[in-house]
């Protein structure tokens, strides 16, 4: 396993009282990049990220947002750091290789807080609220900058590097293939396969998601898992005997897989925060507890969420090649219970493999390459809604739990679930593999 931990670096550059001018610290990239705690920029502007998805019920790919402002963000810094590498060339069709500005009056933080600004306002075009609010979370940093010594050349020389990368990021991103990604499709029929759901029985999302490019080549490549149990209605049969195990965990009223379900339901309302949104809350966690530098904490966020969004990919390339039926279509059909409802609402698509199962997974396995495996942490993501907290021993474990919550909130079979584990786990791989971020493999943080 390779962890990316480098010898964290006293802050350097403080601004002293004396009557000489201490040099500022602009002139020192490697102590305003490698300080501990100095990503709370991001951690603050993650923060604001997470209260835009609580607020809006308008439906949104977060991950794939979060996944294109990390890479603006690390891009907009790695020029400053010799112990990172850029992602230009490593990712797929990305390239631009910007000026390198001058090591004088320049302020790396102000090119971060400028790239972060630059993309969140791209994917919230159609919100003015939040708009309003990134708008001024830009200002309110760039004033915390000056009030710590960076002159005013600094700050805009910063801004103007982290929008010039920002805006070569969206370009990129324009080319994905995603605005195709729910172009209409015809829904295979027959028996066994995939039908709408209750309550809104809505057509499935994403159905050419599969097709879009991924951050990294062959990310998903050898990742589609095997097909699914035939489908059958004969009792002895294991596809009977999968969609039984889900209608019995719902009738044990079990409170503790009760409250897993929940609290890992992340269905995009308005209320809960998605999934890219629960595990952005877990890297925020965990970015605080290690007080990560702002180098450190925009490589893990610019690699745990292009892992994610080509989790996604390859996910929903399954789901929409095998388009297995869910299980409460199963239940109420196949079964005879046609009063039956999982505790939880079923996600408008195929139900193999499970897709909080692949995405958590790969999250879980790249966290793991990037920050360690004994990892302790509290996932406190839902304390607004009087959730208890959870506690990890590390990654794997929440990962795990995350796809399981599936199986006890009645919208996926144990079977999908596990495949998902397995694709997950091999998209991170393929990634951790592809992808070279800090140059010695070590981060700074343990």
């Amino acid at each position: 396993m390779r962890t990316k931990l480098f010898p964290l670096l006293v802050l350097a550059g403080i601004l002293s009282v004396s009557q000489t001018p201490a040099p500022l610290p602009g002139a020192d990239p490697d102590a305003e990049l490698q300080a501990p705690g100095s990503s709370k920029l991001l951690t603050d502007w993650m923060a604001l990220h997470l209260g835009t998805i609580r607020s809006s019920k308008v439906p949104s790919h977060h991950i794939r947002q979060l996944a294109y402002i990390g890479v603006a963000v690390y891009e907009s810094l790695v020029a400053g750091d010799p112990n990172y590498q850029s992602l230009a060339g490593q990712l797929n069709g990305y390239d631009f290789r910007p000026t390198v500005p001058p090591s004088g009056d320049f302020c790396w933080q102000a090119s971060a807080n400028a790239a972060f600004a630059e993309t969140f306002r791209y994917f919230e075009a159609n919100n003015p609220v939040t708009l309003s609010k990134a708008d001024s979370m830009e200002q309110a940093c760039k004033q915390n900058l000056t009030r710590k010594g960076f002159s005013d050349a600094s700050i805009v020389a910063g801004s103007q590097y982290g929008s010039q990368v920002a805006r070569q990021v969206i370009a990129w991103s324009i080319t994905d293939g995603e605005d195709k990604a729910n172009a209409p499709y015809a829904l295979p029929k027959g028996t066994g396969l995939y039908e709408p759901t209750p309550p809104a029985f809505m057509n499935p999302i994403y159905p050419h998601m599969g097709d879009c490019r991924t951050f990294v080549r062959g990310s998903i490549d050898n990742t589609l898992p095997p097909a699914p149990p035939s489908f059958s209605q004969d009792p002895q049969s294991d596809f009977y005997k999968m969609a039984g195990e889900v209608y019995t965990i719902s009738q044990q009223e079990d409170d503790k897989k009760v409250s897993t379900a929940l609290f890992w339901d992340d269905f995009p309302n308005g209320i809960t925060l998605t999934g890219g949104g629960h595990w952005e809350s877990i890297l925020m966690t965990v970015m605080k507890q290690l007080n990560l530098s702002l180098m450190d904490g925009a490589g893990v966020f610019a690699e745990l969420f292009a892992t994610m969004q080509d989790a996604a990919i390859g996910c929903f390339k399954a789901k929409y090649t095998y388009n297995q039926l869910r299980p409460v279509t199963y239940i109420q059909k196949y079964m005879n219970k046609s009063d039956w409802k999982p505790l939880i609402i079923t996600p408008p698509h195929p139900e193999y493999p499970a897709a909080h199962a692949v995405i958590s997974m790969s999250a879980a396995t790249i966290l793991t390459r990037l920050l360690g495996n004994n990892l302790a942490f509290t996932d406190n993501t839902y304390a607004y809604r009087q959730y208890p907290a959870h506690r990890f021993s590390n990654f794997i474990e929440a990962g795990h739990e995350a796809g399981m919550s599936r199986l006890y909130g009645g919208i996926h079979y144990k079977p999908s679930i596990e495949a998902g584990f397995a694709q997950g786990e091999k998209v991170a791989d393929n990634v951790g593999k592809a992808l070279v971020t800090r140059k010695n493999g070590m981060l700074s943080s343990q």
